[in-house]
């Protein structure tokens, strides 16, 4: 596939952020081991030491949640303290001067969500009804986060591979809630909300038509979800997955939505495992930080950035983005052999 796209530099339409494109260079990750090798994923036997394997309950804080399987003795999910825990609910929120600096008692919750009792599948290898499940369990967790609290700000997030932070192998996400909201999806917001006052449109719906439009970036699609490479993506085979119906709140995806996306995330992990050779990446869910919003100019959307480069000394000191790849590149690697189409 030799490159014929020079050089050129981008912005994204609603954050504003440059990020420099450079296609020449190789950008296709490469592995000693092939996806397909190592314990066969239908291996169900307890890991030692892990402490997310069935069995192993004593290594767990608690379990705040479980989606019970067939078998009432048995579990399909889970929801866990995080043991190691950067924030703590019971802490005051006062903040404290110290002359010129400023500090606060890092107050929220965090917790782990294990994604199925099987050490050895992974998500782009689970079967859809379970990827269904661990869907369920997040917006299971997400609800219940909001109604206690309603003051905090939750984070669905999954870290795949050590490059991308996750420090145990058994499948889990995580829920992360600060009693903060986080400056990047702060400033993403009122950009959103001026272009929506520019055009009178959300600019994630815009992007979507253009996307479905121009079809060059396109990964997938069916006809609830749309996925796609960026126009201006940070990293290689960066992708989001959008409702094509404008919906800024995650919460409000229902039974069959549920489904739609699990097929979505499922074929697009499957495609990164096996057309990437299983790189490290890493997903959030971006949702409305208002709880329930009926925002016009925000929409909810599943962000996979896969950890197929390293932040250097110019993105480092500058904030600026330099991706050795192309996203229209990046879409036809992993639409091969697939299309954009379920």
């Amino acid at each position: 596939m030799a490159s014929s796209y020079a050089p050129e530099t981008r912005q994204d339409r609603i954050t504003k952020q440059w990020v420099a494109f450079a296609p020449s260079r190789s950008t296709r990750p490469k592995r000693t081991t092939a996806a397909s090798d190592g314990p066969d994923p239908d291996i169900r036997q307890p890991v030692e030491g892990c402490p997310f394997c069935p069995g192993h309950e004593e290594m767990l804080p608690s379990v705040l949640w479980e989606l019970g399987g067939a078998d009432p003795a048995s579990w399909r999910t889970r929801a866990v303290p995080n043991k190691y825990s950067a924030f703590e609910p019971d802490r005051a929120s006062r903040t404290q001067t110290c002359g010129l600096y400023q500090s606060r008692a890092s107050r929220g919750h965090q917790e782990v969500i294990i994604e199925t009792p099987n050490h050895h599948r992974p998500l782009a290898q689970m079967a859809t009804d379970q990827v269904e499940a661990v869907l369920h369990t997040y917006l299971e967790r997400y609800h219940t986060l909001r109604a206690e609290t309603e003051d905090w700000f939750p984070f669905l997030f999954r870290n795949h591979g050590a490059s991308a932070g996750a420090s145990i192998a058994h499948p889990h996400s995580q829920l992360i809630a600060t009693d903060v909201p986080p400056p990047q999806i702060e400033h993403e917001e009122r950009e959103a909300q001026a272009r929506y006052e520019e055009t009178g449109q959300c600019p994630y719906c815009a992007m979507i038509e253009d996307e479905l439009e121009a079809e060059a970036r396109l990964v997938w699609t069916d006809d609830t979800f749309v996925v796609f490479v960026p126009f201006a993506a940070r990293v290689p085979f960066e992708m989001w997955i959008l409702p094509r119906e404008h919906e800024p709140e995650f919460g409000r995806l229902d039974a069959g939505g549920r489904r739609r996306l699990a097929i979505a995330l499922r074929t697009v992990l499957g495609r990164l495992r096996d057309r990437l050779d299983d790189p490290d990446y890493n997903f959030f869910v971006r949702t409305a930080l208002s709880y329930e919003s009926e925002a016009p100019h925000l929409h909810w959307s599943l962000r996979v950035r896969p950890r197929t480069t390293v932040q250097a000394g110019f993105e480092l000191s500058t904030g600026l983005r330099i991706n050795p790849s192309i996203p229209e590149r990046d879409a036809m690697v992993l639409r091969e052999d697939g299309g954009a189409t379920s």
